[in-house]
């Protein structure tokens, strides 16, 4: 039997029957590899398959029912998540990936608003959590504590934090220390940027107790 076109690893994993769908996928997974570097860096050219399987899958929800993708979503989103790509990730991905089918085959537009849907799941779960003045606030404060210039990679660290902490609370049990481990290795990082990593999480959690109505 023929392996995965996209990823050998990805095994049955489904993939779209319009080569250009495939081909849509293949180039919202290289545009979100460039907008999340943190990819790149943790899990290298591993991470750049499944980064196209994973799209190329995606792709096929689009003409599923608003339960069925709804479930798949959240589905992969803790599977991701527990595994160190907090669910804003996903949400982002699913934004560029409706953008770059609608341009690829305009007339099937319609049917990959499910995609959008579903990023916008994502964004309420979140909220409902961390607010996003909430989550810009935990960015800047720990690109002040890490010693950082206040760069679109720094600053994004920091919302990764803050996604995954409100994964956590979204009984995404994993979800902060599969980022955390990373982020606070010594080998890869300065003690300056572990402490603020650790002191981010800690507000965040902090925030999370006390709900939406006392932030």
């Amino acid at each position: 039997m023929a392996g995965h076109p996209l990823n050998p690893e990805a095994g049955s994993t489904p993939v779209p029957d319009d080569p250009r769908e495939v081909a849509a996928a293949v180039r919202a997974g290289e545009l979100s590899l460039e907008l999340t570097p943190y990819y790149g860096f943790r899990y290298g050219e591993r991470g750049r398959r499944f980064t196209r399987s994973d799209s190329a899958f995606l792709v096929t929800l689009a003409t599923h029912t608003r339960p069925v993708v709804e479930r798949q979503i959240l589905w992969l989103a803790g599977l991701l998540s527990n595994r160190g790509m907090p669910s804003v990730l996903l949400e982002q991905h699913l934004r560029v990936l409706h953008r770059a089918l609608c341009r690829a085959i305009p007339r099937r537009a319609a049917s990959y608003e499910r995609l959008v849907e579903a990023a916008g799941l994502l964004l309420e779960a979140r909220r409902a959590r961390l607010p996003d003045e909430a989550c810009r606030a935990l960015s800047r404060s720990f690109v002040r504590e890490a010693g950082l210039p206040p760069t679109r990679l720094a600053l994004g660290t920091g919302w990764l934090l803050a996604g995954a902490v409100a994964d956590e609370g979204s009984g995404m049990r994993s979800a902060v220390s599969s980022v955390a481990s990373w982020f606070t290795d010594p080998e890869h990082f300065p003690p300056r940027f572990v402490s603020a990593v650790q002191s981010t999480v800690a507000e965040a959690r902090a925030a999370v107790r006390r709900g939406p109505a006392r932030r």
